[in-house]
C-alpha cells in the first residue's frame, strides 16, 4: 500500500526518447481511393512569410501560365512562402496504406488573377488590405509556383486533384506547439529531394515584440495550371478561424531566409524572387486542438 504522502504521479520523463528511421522504399503498386471533394484538412499549423517584388520579375514568371500578378501600387506585387504541418483523414486505408497523413509543405506563390478576367479585377487594393479581408471578388489568389511536400499521398493527391507542381521531399522543422511548450520562434528547412545533406532554402522567424492584428480573410483562392488545356485552375481553401497577421517595419529582423545549395531548380526561383529581400508581413494559424490527454498518475492511491 502505497503511502498517503507519496506522490500521484509516477515517474515520467522530461523528455521522449523516439525512433528515427533512414528508409528506402520501393513503391509496390497504387490503389485507387474516392476523389472526394471538398479536401478536408483534420488539423493544420501555418505560417506564412510575404515580400514585396517587382511586378517586372513577377510577370516573367507567371504570365507563361496564363496569370497576372496584382498591383500592390509602386510597381510591386507579392511572393509569400507558406510553410505548413498538417494531418489529413482519408477515409480509407489498406496494408501499406494507413489512411492517415502527417505532412509539411512549401508553397511558393506569387499573388495574381487569371489574365483573362482582368477587366473584372478591382485595382487598389492595398497590400495590408489585401491581408487583413483579402480581395472580395476572389478572383486574385496565390499563384502555386512550387508545392514541396514531404508525403508521397498528399503529392499524388494535389498533383491529381488540385493541378499542383508539386515533388516529394523531406524537411527538418522546430515551430510553437501544444505539444512542443516553450517554444515561440520558427525554424524549418526544405531539404533536396535526392540529397538531404542539402537544403533548397532555411526559413526562421523570431515575432517576439511585434503586434499582430487577428483576422481571417478566407476563402483563398489557391491558383495552378493545366498543362493539357494550358489553363490557370483555380480552387478555394478556408481557414475555419482565426490568424494573426504581423506586419514588419523594414528595420524589423523577424524573418531570415538562407538559400541552400541545391540544385534543384525551385532554390533558384527562391533566390531570385526573395534573395535578401526584407520581409513585409508574416501571418500565422493553428487549427483548434480536439483532445487533450493528461499526465498519467497512480490510480490505486
Amino acid at each position: 500500500m502505497p503511502s498517503p504522502r507519496s506522490s500521484p504521479l509516477p515517474p515520467i520523463p522530461s523528455q521522449l526518447r523516439l525512433p528515427t528511421f533512414t528508409t528506402t522504399v520501393k513503391q509496390s503498386g497504387t490503389i485507387k481511393v474516392p476523389a472526394a471533394l471538398p479536401f478536408y484538412y483534420a488539423a493544420i499549423q501555418s505560417i506564412w512569410v510575404w515580400w514585396l517584388v517587382d511586378l517586372d520579375l513577377l510577370r516573367a514568371y507567371v504570365e507563361p501560365f496564363a496569370i497576372t500578378p496584382y498591383d500592390f501600387g509602386g510597381g510591386k506585387g507579392a511572393v509569400n512562402i507558406n510553410f505548413f504541418n498538417c494531418a489529413a483523414l482519408y477515409g480509407v486505408g489498406q496494408p501499406g496504406n494507413t489512411g492517415v497523413s502527417g505532412f509539411s509543405e512549401t508553397e511558393l506563390n506569387v499573388v495574381g488573377f487569371a489574365s483573362k478576367v482582368a477587366a473584372k479585377v478591382p485595382s487598389g487594393v492595398s497590400f495590408p488590405d489585401f491581408l487583413a479581408r483579402g480581395e472580395q471578388t476572389k478572383r486574385v489568389g496565390n499563384m502555386r509556383l512550387w508545392v514541396a511536400c514531404d508525403d508521397a499521398v498528399a503529392v499524388a493527391a494535389g498533383q491529381q486533384l488540385f493541378f499542383e507542381n508539386k515533388f516529394l521531399t523531406p524537411y527538418s522543422y522546430d515551430v510553437p506547439s501544444l505539444n512542443n511548450p516553450g517554444r515561440a520562434e520558427y525554424s524549418w528547412t526544405c531539404h533536396d529531394p535526392d540529397d538531404s545533406a542539402l537544403a533548397i532554402y532555411d526559413a526562421a522567424v523570431d515575432l517576439g515584440g511585434v503586434s499582430s492584428t487577428p483576422g481571417n480573410m478566407s476563402e483563398w483562392i489557391d491558383l495552378s495550371f493545366e498543362p493539357k488545356t494550358r489553363r490557370p485552375v483555380g480552387s478555394r481553401r478556408n481557414y475555419f478561424g482565426m490568424y494573426d497577421t504581423y506586419m514588419l517595419p523594414t528595420s524589423s529582423k523577424a524573418v531570415q531566409i538562407d538559400i541552400g545549395k541545391s540544385k534543384h531548380p525551385m532554390r533558384i526561383d527562391v533566390r531570385k524572387l526573395i534573395g535578401s529581400r526584407k520581409a513585409k508581413a508574416v501571418q500565422t494559424f493553428a487549427s483548434p486542438t480536439c483532445i487533450a490527454e493528461a499526465s498519467a498518475y497512480y490510480a490505486d492511491i
